[in-house]
């Protein structure tokens, strides 16, 4: 499907594999870990965005870097921020405070989640470190594809959305709403408008989401 084919089109669809194979250099990805990783040189030489941090000391300068990929090591990251559970915390952080973001951890074979299997959880993928170079890639790769998945994205706010409305078949008349019509965001919100307020803004933060990820096909 062309560029403009998906514009002249009202739906939101999900993007086509030959579309992610040109998004996925554009995602924003962070890889923290206190430790030289390899792979990282790697990536950049094949086109990936991807930025090597040796700690997070300030998470909400950090955040601000809209990262839509962060790669976690569990250990020796987050001392300052989390020193009890290091990574552990700061997955929990991100994962309360902006949770569109995917979290990857990044573990070595001999780690236990057993202790933290709640947050654990949490996370959206694990990489262990001593995958070999294209296992690791096809991880990052499928990150990359969460992070651009509007179905992945609705479903964070829908999850919201069924603390403020119990009734299943409104919440599907939504999404059914949001997905016909995702592109004109005008339309979207008229067919919507007599839902709760706090509905009408879940949605608009969706649509925002939905409308950055098509402008990086421009």
């Amino acid at each position: 499907m062309g560029i403009l084919k998906y514009f002249e089109s009202k739906p939101l669809k999900e993007f086509s594999v030959e579309q992610m194979d040109r998004l996925k250099f554009k995602c924003r990805i962070a890889f923290v870990d206190d430790e030289e990783q390899p792979y990282v040189e790697r990536l950049q030489k094949d086109g990936y965005s991807i930025t090597p941090l040796e700690d997070i000391e300030n998470i909400d300068a950090f955040m601000n870097n809209r990262y839509q990929v962060v790669i976690l090591d569990i250990q020796g990251v987050g001392k300052k921020l989390s020193p009890g559970s290091e990574g552990w915390g700061v997955l929990k952080y991100i994962k309360n405070e902006y949770p569109h973001t995917i979290v990857i951890m990044y573990t070595g074979a001999e780690w236990s989640i057993t202790k933290y299997q709640d947050l654990a959880s949490l996370a959206d993928d694990f990489i262990g470190k001593d995958l070999e170079f294209l296992d690791f890639k096809t991880k990052i790769d499928a990150g990359i594809k969460k992070a651009f998945s509007f179905k992945y994205h609705f479903d964070i706010e829908k999850q919201i959305m069924k603390k403020e409305i119990s009734d299943a078949s409104t919440l599907q008349e939504i999404e059914d709403i949001v997905f016909k019509y995702g592109q004109d965001h005008d339309k979207v919100m008229r067919k919507i408008s007599k839902k709760p307020k706090e509905i009408l803004s879940h949605v608009e933060s969706f649509l925002s989401i939905a409308s950055n990820l098509i402008g990086l096909l421009v």
